[in-house]
């Protein structure tokens, strides 16, 4: 079964026992019914057992510097944050057990919990914390850099409690937590040591090029022992060699973003389990351009646009369509699902209502404002080297083009794209966005952003500035949630820009991997210690 927890069964004992023969029925025949026995024995989960999984070896094995996609899979099985977002996008405590501003203040006070130590056997503490803080701000390629961002300074004030503090207080300042913490005490020595972390796995063997060998860590605050009894992790070259390890089966399994994964289903071997990713597909509207500043023109582009046929056709239906930049998973999401359906009749009404009209018959609609022509005709910037996405240009030109649009599409170098972007010399552009787990929009719709070409779209609505900045400062979970509601309301009546999808990525295993496999947006390896692999396969 796929997309869901696999239970698999040893091979059944089945007897059947049939004890009547047919035979005519007449008035006064007796019918015997047959006996029928079934028994089914479940297997049941087993200890032990290696399973190999891949990763690019990167320049530094130190999570705080790493920026392999691959190896922070590893990771994770090796180290814990400070605090952690569910599967929904609930931010929930890690290493950290409590957290808060002190009085209204920007002084935020962080408080570890008690007795976690590290896979050597040594207590987590504050300076740890503070020596992670360190290394990530001493380090502008870090992947959690951004974290430093808002935060002024920062102090240990015990072995449990770190006191920092931010430029002022604000809802997302626990989400700044949100990074592996690494022990001082083998990384002062070497930023670059074999780690030593505090995870459900440690790491037993080290082979440079090679491999590196994880088993479970018996130092873990966790209360779940993992099943496998090894993880190896072997190093593979570049990424384009990972489907080549797969199907050789040097690897049980392999966690990709690739949308074209369903090609290992013809290996009879093997499942996949997908879930939903933070990457966003747009097309964003240049709102500098007058045409667009109608919601009825925007309005019919989205329902001009045949979003699932996209997803289907190139994507291979591994995409969620989305009306809303907000991750479907997501505790905030109103669960409304998609309200504008592909409709070429309906995207034609919009416009005819809004004064559009092909007056000429060329097939271009046009209409007259204050004296002068405003024609249905744009230019569809993307990035040459995206090779979905130059199809998926051409796909909408067409569909668009039924509606009575005329739409040019462009392919730019990505360097190109970007200048043309940030010169504001562009009409529309088919991309996309990396959402942040914070889940806040600001950066690319609220007006304050215009300046900057963050908000590239130019887009400027003060209910919507009003709703971001109370998302921002709103502490209660109720409120957030109502805010969010009505911000996702707003995004379906004003269109600040044409929603696409959310691209799907999925963890593909072999069938001897087996239990409660449920990759999540935030960690495809959260149930790891629910996987197993039976006695007749180790």
């Amino acid at each position: 079964m796929k997309n869901g927890v696999c239970i698999h069964f040893k091979k059944a004992a089945v007897l059947l026992l049939i004890c009547a023969l047919w035979i005519p029925l007449t008035a006064c025949d007796k019918v015997e019914q047959p006996e029928t026995e079934m028994t089914i024995e479940d297997e049941k989960p087993a200890v032990g057992g290696t399973m190999q999984m891949g990763s690019v070896e990167p320049n530094s094995l130190n999570p705080l510097l790493n920026k392999s996609k691959s190896y922070m899979d590893v990771s994770r099985l090796l180290f814990q944050n400070l605090v952690e977002y569910d599967a929904d996008l609930h931010l929930k405590p890690a290493l950290a057990e409590s957290w808060s501003f002190e009085g209204g203040t920007a002084k935020f006070t962080v408080t570890l919990k008690s007795n976690v130590l590290w896979s050597d056997g040594k207590p987590v503490t504050a300076e740890d914390v503070k020596f992670s803080l360190d290394t990530i701000r001493n380090a502008a390629d870090s992947p959690y850099y951004a974290n430093m961002e808002h935060m002024y300074s920062y102090r240990t004030v015990n072995d449990r409690t770190i006191e920092i503090v931010f430029d002022q207080p604000f809802v997302n300042a626990a989400d700044m937590l949100h990074f592996p913490v690494i022990p001082k005490h083998v990384y002062e020595k070497d930023l670059n040591a074999v780690p030593v972390g505090n995870g459900v796995f440690k790491v037993i063997q080290y082979e440079k090029l090679k491999s590196m060998e994880l088993a479970h860590n018996e130092k873990w605050s966790g209360t779940e022992k993992p099943y496998v009894d090894r993880i190896k992790v072997v190093f593979i070259s570049d990424l384009d060699a990972f489907s080549t390890a797969f199907q050789s089966k040097e690897l049980d399994v392999l966690h990709t973003t690739a949308y074209d994964w369903e090609k290992y289903s013809e290996m009879k071997d093997i499942e996949d389990y997908r879930y939903p990713t933070m990457l966003y597909d747009f097309v964003g509207l240049n709102f500098n351009k007058p045409i667009f500043q109608d919601k009825a023109v925007r309005k019919a582009i989205l329902q001009g646009i045949n979003r699932k046929a996209l997803v289907d056709q190139y994507l291979l239906g591994n995409a969620t369509v989305t009306d809303v930049p907000v991750h479907p998973d997501s505790w905030l999401n109103d669960k409304e699902g998609v309200k504008y359906a592909y409709s070429r009749v309906d995207a034609q009404n919009s416009l005819k209502n809004a004064g559009f009209a092909d007056s000429n018959n060329d097939g271009i609609l046009e209409r007259e404002v204050n004296g002068e022509k405003q024609m249905l005709s744009f230019t569809l910037l993307t990035n040459l080297e995206n090779d979905f996405r130059k199809k998926a240009a051409e796909e909408i030109k067409k569909s668009l083009g039924e509606s009575g649009f005329n739409v040019e599409v462009k392919q730019l170098p990505f360097a190109d794209l970007k200048a043309a972007i940030d010169s504001k010399q562009f009409d529309a552009v088919l991309t996309g966005y990396n959402l942040s787990y914070t889940q806040d929009l600001s950066f690319a719709f609220h007006s304050t952003q215009i300046e900057s070409n963050r908000n590239f779209v130019s887009y400027s609505n003060p209910d919507l500035d009003a709703m971001l900045q109370q998302a921002y400062v709103t502490f209660d979970e109720n409120g957030k949630k109502e805010i969010y509601q009505k911000l996702q309301a707003h995004f379906r009546e004003e269109l600040p820009c044409i929603s696409l999808f959310f691209r799907d990525a999925a963890i593909v295993a072999r069938n001897k991997i087996r239990g409660n496999i449920k990759p999540d947006v935030v960690n495809p390896f959260r149930s790891i210690t629910e996987w197993y692999i039976p006695k007749n396969k180790q």
